[in-house]
């Protein structure tokens, strides 16, 4: 499959704002407010889809409704970037309606989180456009943001070159204050490079399941989460048995918020479970912190190369990101 990457955005682009998952509920429309800002405080235009804040149960919306927005936004010319509002339980709905041809004819960027996984996994393997993991509307740009995240963003989408990442020393968990962050952490020794593949691990894991997953040949893969320890290990089990981890270069771990199980006895580090979960394996694990929920992350390109260094806690994006 052929790789194409999306232009680069400018000063004075807009930016599409989609939600094809979770619904915009009316206590987060300050949040709006402060995340629109942000952006046009980049020199970029936003634009809110037509149904960005419809309501249908659970969802943002009709199936119908969403799709429209999603096709909307790709075919609008002055929209330059489309970006997920939030994420949810329902972006698969979606997938097997997507124009991946249009797509294909019309390449923009795409990013999203969360259940944003699904969408930006099932267009890189249905297209081989780059599509982009990490920045979301409302929990990117809504809250207060370090220098590193706004740097991570620019050199992301405006500048091309990311390179080489470092631990956040800004790093903070959004809702426990309490937390300390000791940095990033080698799990498992080795060096390696590999094409970026991944995301939240339950949305990955389904998003595989329907059958819109990525070939994991040669990745480097990259997963966060929100489950309790034991479904993690389950994941993560599915993941080894389905032959996933026979075919990977390295593994980069992220924050696994809320992992921790409600009995002390029941609880150890997910780092420990990995590694029992990919017994036999050697490929190079890393562990950091700027890859989850409720803290700030890193974008990861799902299609460009990257390379990790356990021993040396090293971590490069190697492509240039953007056209």
């Amino acid at each position: 499959m052929d790789i194409i990457k999306p232009k680069r955005l400018e000063a004075g682009d807009a930016m599409g704002i989609l939600s094809p998952s979770s619904y915009i509920a009316e206590h987060l429309q300050t949040d709006c407010a402060r995340a629109r800002a942000a952006l046009e405080a980049m020199d970029l235009k936003v634009k809110m889809g037509a149904h960005a804040f419809d309501r249908h149960f659970y969802n943002a919306g009709t199936r119908e409704a969403r799709l429209t927005d999603f096709h909307a936004l790709w075919r609008d010319p002055e929209v330059k970037m489309i970006m997920m509002s939030q994420g949810g339980d329902t972006a698969n709905h979606l997938l097997d309606g997507i124009d991946y041809d249009m797509i294909r004819r019309d390449p923009k960027i795409f990013a999203g989180f969360s259940d944003g996984t699904t969408l930006v996994n099932a267009i890189f393997a249905k297209t081989g456009l780059i599509a982009y993991y990490g920045p979301s509307f409302l929990w990117g740009f809504s809250d207060s943001m370090s220098e590193l995240f706004v740097e991570n963003f620019k050199k992301t989408f405006f500048e091309r070159n990311v390179g080489v990442l470092a631990p956040n020393p800004q790093w903070r968990h959004i809702e426990k204050k309490e937390l300390i962050y000791s940095g990033w952490r080698g799990v498992r020794s080795g060096c390696a490079s590999g094409i970026l593949m991944g995301g939240h691990s339950g949305c990955l894991i389904t998003t595989m399941l329907a059958g819109y997953g990525a070939d994991f040949q040669d990745a480097m893969l990259f997963l966060e989460g929100t489950e309790s320890l034991a479904r993690l290990d389950r994941q993560f089990t599915a993941l080894r048995l389905n032959g996933t981890f026979a075919k990977i270069k390295g593994l980069i771990l992220g924050y696994f918020d809320n992992h921790e199980m409600k009995e002390e006895s029941k609880n150890r580090e997910v780092a420990d479970m990995v590694l029992e979960a990919t017994r036999g394996y050697d490929f190079p694990i890393l562990e950091i912190g700027e890859l989850g929920h409720n803290v700030e992350n890193y974008t990861f390109p799902v299609g460009c190369r990257a390379t990790i260094d356990a021993d040396a806690k090293y971590l490069s994006i190697d492509d240039a990101t953007v056209a």
